[in-house]
C-alpha cells in the first residue's frame, strides 16, 4: 500500500504584510493531487493544521473542500485527517 503523509498546510495563512497565500496554496494542492495520481497513492494521511486558524476564511475552506472532492477521482481509497491545534473538527468533517 502506498501512503502519502502531509501536514501543516495552514490554508488561509497571511504574510505579515497581510497578503494572502491562497494562490500559492492552490498551486500546492494541485501538485499534491498530481503526485497522488502519478505515484498511485492509496491512502493520504493529513496530520493537522489544515487551516491557519479555527475560523478560516470562506476561500480557505473552499480550497480544502474542493481538494477533497477532487481526491475522489484519483483512485486514492482512504483519506485520514487528524486535526491540529489550528483546526476545528466541525470544519474538517463538514461536507463543504
Amino acid at each position: 500500500m502506498r501512503v502519502l503523509h502531509t501536514a501543516d498546510w495552514h490554508l488561509g495563512q497571511h504574510f505579515l504584510t497581510g497578503q494572502e497565500r491562497l494562490t500559492e496554496q492552490k498551486v500546492f494542492l494541485n501538485w499534491l493531487l498530481d503526485t497522488v495520481v502519478r505515484e498511485g497513492v492509496e491512502a493520504l494521511v493529513l496530520a493537522g493544521d489544515v487551516f491557519d486558524t479555527t475560523t478560516p476564511s470562506h476561500a480557505a475552506q473552499e480550497l480544502y473542500y474542493d481538494f477533497l472532492v477532487r481526491m475522489q477521482a484519483t483512485g486514492c481509497r482512504d483519506i485520514v485527517v487528524v486535526g491540529g491545534n489550528h483546526d476545528s473538527p466541525t470544519l474538517l468533517n463538514a461536507s463543504g
